[in-house]
């Protein structure tokens, strides 16, 4: 159930919002125009989007009318490119949670590259990369900023998060993803008449300059990363509970980011 929260309202935003057709609020959830209004807007902010990966108005035009005439079988292109870091971040997630990877402190242990057996990082690469060399999984997991190289023959767990940055390709993929979420979550909510139904869905905003919103970031980075973790470890340990071993599982979470217009 979306919700926003507003700590300011300069003058300037107020009389934006008063431009263009005049609307009745609520607005009729079965107005045709409005609908076709806004379902522009979305398609002409995803074309923006796209246009800042590097894509021309004739490009997306040839690519949007692939998009219509492909099958609803057709497999997803950004899960085929997220499927090596999702791989990844099970692997972090068994390495951060499983005592059998922790060390006497409680803490995910420093594991050596020569080891096998129970416990070490030669095990968990082949429960997650099947097929793969051992240097490879390591390789991989240092370039997504995961590992840390401790000594010549031992890797350190450094984040219980695989990051996309500066990757074009990871970033396009995770957008596809994201989009895919929040479109989801818009249907449900629409349709829900009570709100403990909805899916929780918050927004707040104020205008700050631009020193202010980087202190903003660097504020909130480690509030975000400490409450992905929280959610993380709930949702791992409910799905691990013997009663839930049977029963049909979906992908669930939470994702989160800061924004700026």
């Amino acid at each position: 159930m979306t919700k926003t929260k507003r700590t300011a309202s300069p003058r300037k935003r107020k009389a934006s919002s008063r431009q263009g057709r005049a609307l009745t609020w609520p607005a009729d959830a079965h107005d045709e125009r409005l609908r076709d209004d806004l379902a522009r807007e979305l398609i002409g902010v995803c074309l923006e989007g796209l246009k800042s990966f590097g894509l021309d108005g004739r490009r997306l035009a040839e690519l949007a009318a692939q998009a219509l005439a492909a099958t609803p079988e057709r497999i997803s292109s950004a899960s085929q490119v997220l499927s090596d870091a999702e791989q990844l971040a099970e692997a972090i997630n068994k390495w951060g949670e499983e005592p059998t990877y922790r060390d006497s402190t409680g803490r995910p242990a420093v594991l050596s590259v020569r080891d096998s057996g129970r416990g070490s990082l030669a095990t968990l690469a082949h429960e997650f990369f099947p097929g793969w060399a051992l240097a490879d999984v390591v390789t991989l997991g240092c370039k997504a900023n995961v590992f840390e190289r401790v000594g010549a023959d031992k890797i350190a767990l450094l984040n219980y998060a695989v990051l996309f940055t500066g990757n074009s390709a990871l970033m396009l993929a995770n957008t596809i993803r994201t989009v895919r979420r929040v479109l989801r979550a818009a249907d449900l909510n629409r349709r829900v008449t009570a709100i403990p139904d909805g899916w929780p869905d918050r927004a707040v905003w104020v205008e700050v300059s631009d020193e202010d919103f980087r202190d903003f970031v660097k504020f909130i980075r480690p509030q975000i990363s400490g409450f992905i973790e929280l959610s993380n470890r709930w949702l791992t340990r409910r799905a691990a509970l013997p009663k839930n071993r049977g029963k049909k599982k979906r992908l669930a979470g939470i994702q989160i980011f800061v924004f700026r217009e």
